[in-house]
């Protein structure tokens, strides 16, 4: 028997493998679904949505100016909204909203976005479209892997925040894949649009729609589960002692918990660990982030998290994913061809992202950054150098396939990296004091790198690509090294980067505290520690 005093083992816990949480993370997913798709759906369409409303004044060419800018906008402006929606998602109005419920309103936008494209006639519809759906992306990219962070049981938590990445991956290989039933774009004005591919593009746009409001639908009225911490925020305790007990695959207590069977006491004690949570957080004023930069104990976990949010879109995965059919024909793909290459990168990456998730709990946060943004840098270094004046030796035909495997290279580091691994650790790395605006204020750098990219990129030749964001993927590499710290196995309100034991150093979380004289605060601890004692779980009492 340990003694009364020590924490009972938490290895005794075991979550079963199906819950009402599992139920609950595979409806959040449907939102890392739309995310994936909406950011590559017109790779495979793109010049034929050009072709079919003649940017260019017919229907064979899309090369001019106009269409280049046009096509740019209308793929880049999703990234704007979605700058909008992060920003929304952090402001004071949304607070009571929880997690479900913004993933609701997400649906509704990804909607609305997906008709407007569906049924445009001109860059104006198609451009109003794509802000909208950006707008439920912003919000859902945000509040659904803290959704499923809060939701899960901390002994899971980095397997289902990692089924994120992973539907994020099969978004994408399902906007690549529904793509294939269209031909090759015309290539000279002999050559007619006609038939599926004059009108394909816009199925392919308002495909969302039915995904959005599925999710609705369930978080509706199917599985309206909430997290634990949003039931203790809003003073549901049993509803939240409940839910616990349920992920756990145990019954609620019906009357008095027993602090002897080590399973109660400690999911007890995360319950206990949630009230003071959140009873701290009530307590503190309410901190802006501006603020949260320039104190003390809320600096490094804040700038770290701006910075890992930019080197997730600055590093160029989405503009590269958008426009790897235009990249691989430079690259000497035929064009009959470029979509099924496009097809096998995707593919490839929901298989690391599938595999990244079996060992992120294992390996941990930091291993995997690393490992990713080292082959990233890697995979463009290769494919500068095979496309590059240097690689005179090599024939146009291996080109092609080389510059597949380098990208196939870079998008499955990125997906076991960068792109499985940054929302989990930021939502790790926050107390609940600035999770939201610190969240928000990332996810607005997130996507106003991603607008930067993804609408430069447009004018950038495989080369200039290629060596633009090998060089960033090897400063990023080099911060991850520097700066990043393991958050694996911690609770979400004791973080290494924000651990309870330094809260007293904030002047944000006690600017006032008053002095109190030595004896009468050792006076005060004695009657607190007899009236919490009885209070406290099994494991917990001194």
């Amino acid at each position: 028997m340990p003694p009364a005093h020590t924490r009972p083992d938490a290895e005794e816990l075991h979550p079963p493998a199906f819950s009402i949480s599992v139920v609950a993370v595979a409806v959040a997913v449907i939102s890392s679904f739309l995310f994936g798709y909406a950011i590559c759906v017109l790779n495979s369409c793109g010049v034929l949505m050009a072709l079919s409303l003649e940017w260019c004044g017919d229907r064979w060419e899309a090369g001019c100016l106009y269409s280049q800018g046009a096509q740019a906008l209308v793929n880049a402006s999703i990234y704007l909204g979605a700058a909008m929606g992060a920003f929304l998602s952090g402001r004071p109005f949304l607070n009571p909203v929880g997690g479900r419920m913004r993933l609701i309103i997400s649906d509704v936008c990804f909607a609305a976005g997906a008709i407007s494209c569906a049924l445009a006639q001109g860059v104006v519809a198609l451009v109003i479209g794509r802000f909208a759906s950006g707008l439920g992306l912003g919000l859902s990219a945000i509040a659904a892997p803290v959704y499923i962070a809060e939701i899960s049981p901390r002994e899971r938590r980095g397997l289902h925040c990692a089924m994120n990445g992973v539907f994020i991956t099969l978004g994408i290989f399902a906007s690549i894949t529904f793509g294939l039933p269209q031909g090759p774009p015309p290539a000279s004005p002999e050559q007619s649009l006609e038939g599926l591919d004059e009108w394909y593009w816009r199925f392919l746009l308002g495909f969302p729609a039915i995904p959005a409001l599925l999710q609705a639908l369930l978080f509706a009225f199917a599985v309206p589960v909430d997290p634990p911490s949003q039931l203790v925020v809003g003073g549901k305790i049993q509803q939240a002692q409940a839910y616990l007990y349920r992920i756990y695959g145990m019954p609620p207590p019906e009357g008095k918990v027993n602090m002897d069977d080590n399973k109660q006491a400690l999911i007890e004690l995360q319950l206990t660990e949630l009230r003071e949570a959140v009873t701290m957080a009530k307590s503190a004023p309410r901190i802006h982030i501006a603020q949260a930069i320039c104190d003390k104990f809320f600096s490094t976990a804040v700038l770290l998290g701006f910075g890992l949010a930019a080197f997730q879109q600055g590093c160029g995965i989405n503009a590269l994913m958008s426009y790897s059919n235009i990249l691989f024909e430079q690259a000497g793909i035929s064009p009959a061809s470029l979509t099924t290459a496009s097809t096998m990168m995707a593919a490839a990456n929901v298989f690391a992202s599938i595999a990244g998730s079996k060992v992120v709990d294992k390996w941990g946060r930091r291993k995997l950054l690393l490992l990713g943004s080292a082959i990233q840098t890697v995979s463009m270094v290769l494919l500068t150098l095979s496309t590059g004046k240097a690689a005179q030796a090599i024939s146009s035909s291996q080109t092609g396939p080389i510059a597949v495997i380098c990208f196939t290279m870079y998008v499955m580091a990125f997906s076991f990296g960068l792109g499985g691994v940054t929302w989990l650790y930021l939502s790790e790395i926050y107390p609940m004091e600035v999770r939201g605006p610190a969240l928000s204020a990332c996810g607005v750098i997130n996507w106003v790198c991603s607008f930067i990219v993804v609408f430069g990129t447009r004018f950038m030749t495989l080369g200039t690509a290629c060596r633009t964001y090998g060089f960033i993927c090897a400063v990023g590499c080099f911060g991850v090294y520097l700066w990043v710290i393991e958050t694996k196995g911690c609770s979400l309100e004791d973080s290494p980067l924000t651990p309870k034991s330094g809260r007293s150093s904030s002047s944000l979380l006690s600017p006032n505290s008053p002095r109190v004289p030595f004896e009468e605060m050792h006076d005060d601890d004695d009657e607190s520690d007899e009236d919490e004692h009885d209070a406290m779980p099994k494991g917990r009492k001194a």
